[in-house]
């Protein structure tokens, strides 16, 4: 279902699909070109998604990005 997920999405703060697959892959420890690498998008596409997504939640660092998405169950604690 997409309305689900359209929902789900919205409950993150207005954050994309895509800025949702890139803030669990940041969360999960990749970097800005890691995570490119596995969304086969350029990593300058990635920082974008990076940048938007932490305007979005209100953080300005990746570990701060991790809490707020270890807190909504977007990453296993591990």
């Amino acid at each position: 279902g997409q309305p689900a997920r359209r929902a789900h999405a919205e409950r993150l703060a207005g954050l994309t699909p895509r800025e949702i697959e890139v803030l669990r892959l940041i969360a999960a420890g990749h970097t800005a070109k890691g995570a490119a690498r596995q969304l086969e998008i350029a990593p300058k596409t990635a920082d974008n998604h990076i940048q938007s997504l932490y305007s979005k939640i209100g953080v300005t660092t990746r570990a701060a990005a991790a809490l707020y998405a270890l807190e909504r169950g977007l990453v296993q604690q591990g």
